[in-house]
């Protein structure tokens, strides 16, 4: 959308003071990879009910998240360098009401439910909310949210937002004229000295992804002597789908009980996140997943500076690396001192963070070029999101609070050759609440988790080994 196209668009005044807030940061980047290469990112957040609030509460829920900090749109500028510009979007909120389905189809019906949500958070349709219910009278509600808008904690401050009547601060309206030019061009002016800081940073990135090369799969020695990570040829029935039969992602969540999970991790040493790190790094490893001689793990942060930071994004990630296979039902200690030490060194030196010093320079380059940058930096093997304990205000719609919830995020449109040979491979996210841990899991590598069925058997079996009791949706 131009910005004529949004003036056009937009009758009266700001309904805030001040300039819109950037896209920038994650934002950006994934604004880039949708005008790129076509990718769309969508977090989709779901609750099951077995007490049914109303189609109604539903209804209440989409118009007052219109009112709030999700309902947004970007406003694209043609000042160079200067980044474009949140503005509030004018689409009209819209609840999609779908046919009855059986229990039993529950996951069946989500995992549809963001596959076609089609979000287009450059024309305002950053979020979809659909809802169902089933034979058995349960309620299953989809929120699906595109992550160019929102990250998740985002997302729960939005819901927490819409569940009191309080209104919420809304984004300004696209004004156009005078004042929007000038403030693109202060920001022009600001991002070009950032573009001369980044440049540096950038470098060193560039250098140190040329030594990941180190980290490509080891072969076998004539001996048969092996990495420990290296795995042994495919064997039919091993896992891997045939080549060219399998291109697409696959969608798994499994309810666990929280306090046999909770007491697993304390029985090895670990915390939450340890043996939530533990399943994944064993999923890849039983898997055909080529890795090198470390395995990689990316760990999610939460940066937002609590409910008044107003940034669409504000998560990182931090990386440890994995020397030794994973042990089910080892110790976790390991684990956890890696992760505490990746913590304070991000916390320090913002180690792992190319892309946020990548945005700065973008704006200068070709798109070809831009694209190529992207796709250099190395991706991991597998990545952990530990959303921790579901607010109760989020869990709660209508007076009714919800027995299942889960959330994702995942990517669409990336072909299968890209997805081959870019991590991570699985992609996985935790939430807790009530007496449940709920774990869901995205399969990308075409060839090593794109086969649902065989993406199952590697969860059921890896939960098994560490005794964690566990039912998929």
């Amino acid at each position: 959308m131009t910005i004529d196209e949004i003036d056009s668009a937009t009758t009266g005044q700001s309904t805030t003071v001040g300039p819109s807030p950037r896209v920038t940061g994650s934002d950006e980047s994934y604004l880039l990879a949708e005008d790129l290469f076509g990718m769309a990112a969508p977090m989709q957040f779901a609750w099951v009910f077995d007490d049914d609030p109303g189609e109604a509460a539903i209804e209440m829920l989409g118009a007052r998240l219109a009112q709030g900090p999700l309902h947004r749109a970007v406003r694209r500028t043609r000042i160079p360098a200067a980044r474009h510009a949140w503005v509030r979007s004018t689409q009209p909120p819209q609840v999609f009401v779908d046919n009855e389905i059986d229990d039993d189809a529950i996951g069946d019906w989500t995992e549809a439910a963001v596959r076609r949500s089609n979000l287009a958070p450059t024309e305002g349709r950053g979020w979809r909310l659909e809802t169902t219910t089933t034979t058995g009278g349960r309620r299953v509600v989809s929120l699906a949210v595109s992550h160019m808008i929102a990250d998740g904690q985002g997302v729960y401050l939005a819901l927490a937002a819409a569940t009191t009547p309080t209104p919420t601060r809304p984004l300004p309206d696209a004004l156009g004229g005078v004042q929007e030019i000038r403030d693109d061009l202060l920001d022009g002016v600001d991002q070009i000295r950032a573009a001369a800081v980044s440049v540096r940073v950038l470098l060193a990135e560039l250098v140190r992804a040329r030594k990941q090369k180190s980290t490509t799969p080891v072969p076998a020695t004539p001996d048969g002597d092996a990495h420990p990570f290296q795995k042994p040829p495919q064997q039919p029935g091993s896992g891997a789908a045939p080549e060219n039969a399998v291109t697409e992602t696959t969608l798994v969540n499994v309810n666990i009980d929280r306090s046999t999970w909770q007491q697993r991790a304390a029985d090895h040493g670990g915390t939450s996140n340890g043996l939530f790190t533990a399943i994944l790094a064993g999923i890849v490893q039983a898997s055909t997943y080529p890795v090198g001689d470390r395995l990689r793990v990316c760990i999610a942060v939460n940066r937002r500076e609590g409910a008044t930071d107003e940034r669409a994004n504000a998560s990182g990630g931090v990386w440890i690396r994995l020397d030794k296979p994973v042990i089910a039902g080892g110790d976790l200690s390991h684990i956890r001192a890696l992760s505490k030490s990746a913590f304070t060194s991000y916390a320090e030196s913002g180690a792992d963070r190319a892309a946020d010093n990548l945005q700065p320079l973008v704006r200068l380059l070709p798109g070809w070029l831009v694209g190529r940058l992207m796709r250099a930096i190395p991706g991991p093997d597998t990545t952990v999101s530990n959303l921790g304990v579901v607010p109760n205000d989020v869990l709660t719609l209508g007076g009714r609070q919800a027995s299942w919830f889960t959330v994702r995020a995942v990517t669409l449109g990336t072909p299968a050759a890209q997805r081959r040979i870019q991590g991570p491979g699985v992609a996985a996210w935790l939430v807790e609440y009530g007496d449940r841990i709920t774990l869901s899991f995205f399969g990308i590598h075409p060839d090593h988790f794109g086969d649902a069925a065989v993406l199952r058997t590697l969860i059921s079996n890896q939960l098994s080994e560490w005794d964690l009791p566990h039912t998929f949706w």
